[in-house]
């Protein structure tokens, strides 16, 4: 399997993911609320993470690494863990109201038009790949296609 091939099934298992999470986040934050919600959500992620790199440096046969330079670093290369928060929290309260087509319609809509942006002005260390026509007509039927998901 290419490079390329490889890429699109890890993008593809990834949005079948964020829609189960979803409705996940949801059925925790009618239980919890939203803080709560993205407390465990992240406090789970976090355990989660943790107990997979220690399997792999002690059962993989490899020396803990060093402590990575941090110096050069932009600030935005931080703002995921940040913005995670809002995106737990975002889609614990939407899926409730929306329900899942709804929801992940939106959600990937919104992900679209902000990607064609970024790829657009090169943004945040992007390659550029220019806002074509056809690249704001996609946008645009994703909008379409959104408006008839909520019908």
């Amino acid at each position: 399997m290419g490079r390329m091939a490889l890429a699109i099934l890890a993008a593809a298992i990834s949005g079948v993911a964020m829609a189960f999470q979803g409705a996940f986040n949801a059925a925790l934050g009618k239980r919890v609320g939203l803080l709560g919600t993205s407390v465990a959500v992240h406090v789970t992620g976090a355990t989660l993470t943790a107990a997979v790199i220690a399997t792999f440096f002690l059962f993989g046969r490899r020396a803990w690494p060093g402590a990575p330079d941090l110096s050069g670093i932009p600030w935005y290369a931080y703002a995921g863990g940040v913005l995670s928060v809002l995106i737990i929290s975002g889609v614990a309260f939407a899926f409730p109201v929306t329900g899942a087509g709804l929801g992940v319609s939106t959600i990937v809509t919104a992900q679209l038009a902000a990607a064609v942006v970024l790829d657009h002005f090169a943004l945040f260390g992007m390659e550029r790949n220019p806002a074509t026509g056809l690249r704001i007509l996609g946008v645009i039927l994703l909008v379409v296609g959104t408006r008839l998901v909520a019908r």
